[in-house]
């Protein structure tokens, strides 16, 4: 490795390094310095860039384009890469090779496109329906072909089809959409839920994360959600549930199903109980669980013989009685595992033989001498007087 000095065809002197052997390295050097320098080089060709870009918006500001939309420097690149789109596909015929070529890159290609005439036509269409700069510079040459194929070559009944689908999609959300009085944005939440999860997309809102966490919801794929069980009801109600906290806090919402939002409207869904008995089929322990911090539940439900805290109050199934009273006192409902383990528990307990021990009652010591003295007046021989 070695360094050279030159200079450039611009004028300017510099110095590249050079590696290999020695017999090649006067050679390496005349090619390196046929050339302009790094800097000249560079503002070649950005004012070769800059001279593309002007004819490109001359030519479609004469073919009367559609005009593009993006920032100051999306829109000049982007005009430039549109000019040679329409060079290379609309002023030139595309070869058998590279209609082979979208052929074997494009999935379905052959079932839309059936000839070579029709990239002519998807083309046009994209120059007349494409109008965002980013869209031109992330889809160039062909990949632009390939994106819009399908889209292109749609038939007027096939579009005015989508189009009234389209419509009718709108007015289905704006009839699911209800603004509060007092609302705080015009963002709207889009509530979603199936049997077994609930899904809550909206903008970044610090006022609506700490609401939506405040219900048990994480954030997944850049949308909250919480998923659906036993403890937490069903999900109509804990969707309805949202909907109401969230029109209280002041945010639109859209609920497609007409019930649910309705009883978010009206706060009609059944409340979701954070009190359970729940069971530990490895430990075989009933486990009595809340949420929050509440001293007088941990006092009583420790006071339970043989109860110790482990993630919530632990006890053996057969204390069963102890923790259905202390569920009734308190609230608490029980979850399926842990009714089916107090049932089986029951049902071994069935299989145990019962009886009825035989009492023995346990006889005092003899008192010989109370005996005696009750038995008799008479004088005990040995306590005469002589």
């Amino acid at each position: 490795m070695a360094w050279y000095y030159g200079t450039y065809s611009c004028g300017h002197e510099g110095r590249v390094n050079i590696i290999g052997p020695m017999k090649f390295r006067e050679y390496k050097k005349e090619r390196a310095f046929e050339g302009m320098c790094p800097d000249c080089w560079e503002k070649y060709k950005q004012g070769e860039h800059e001279k593309a870009n002007k004819e490109a918006a001359e030519k479609a500001k004469e073919m009367e384009l559609p005009k593009l939309e993006g920032t100051e420097k999306q829109v000049p690149w982007a005009n430039t890469i549109r000019q040679k789109f329409i060079d290379s596909f609309i002023e030139n015929e595309i070869t058998k090779r590279e209609f082979s070529i979208l052929e074997f890159e494009c999935s379905g290609f052959r079932k839309v496109v059936k000839d070579i005439s029709d990239i002519k036509n998807i083309a046009y269409w994209c120059i007349e329906n494409v109008t965002k700069a980013h869209e031109w510079i992330e889809n160039q040459g062909s990949v632009m072909i390939a994106a819009y194929f399908r889209e292109a070559l749609k038939s007027p009944e096939e579009r005015a089809k989508e189009e009234a689908e389209r419509e009718e999609k709108r007015q289905l959300e704006l009839e699911a959409t209800v603004f509060p009085e007092k609302k705080v944005t015009e963002a709207v939440v889009k509530i979603k839920y199936t049997k077994k999860k609930i899904w809550a997309c909206f903008e970044k809102n610090e006022d609506f994360r700490l609401l939506v966490k405040s219900l048990g919801y994480s954030w997944e794929d850049g949308v909250w959600e919480r998923s659906i069980g036993e403890t937490t009801g069903y999900a109509e109600d804990r969707a309805a549930e949202l909907g109401n906290k969230l029109l209280n806090a002041g945010f639109p919402i859209r609920i497609m199903d007409e019930k649910v939002r309705n009883n978010a409207i009206n706060g009609i869904y059944e409340q979701e109980c954070k009190r359970w008995i729940k069971y530990k089929p490895k430990e075989d322990r009933l486990v009595i669980k809340w949420k929050g911090y509440n001293d007088n539940l941990y006092s009583v439900s420790k006071s339970i013989p043989g109860a110790y805290w482990d993630s919530g109050m632990c006890l053996k199934v057969n204390h069963y009685k102890e923790v259905e009273d202390f569920a009734k006192l308190y609230e608490f409902k029980f979850t399926t595992a842990a009714r089916k383990a107090i049932e089986d528990h029951k049902e071994k307990m069935k299989e145990i033989e019962t009886i009825n021990p035989k009492e023995v009652k346990e006889e005092e010591p003899k008192n010989g001498l109370e005996e005696i003295l009750n038995s008799s007046s008479d004088i005990i021989e040995d306590l005469k007087d002589d």
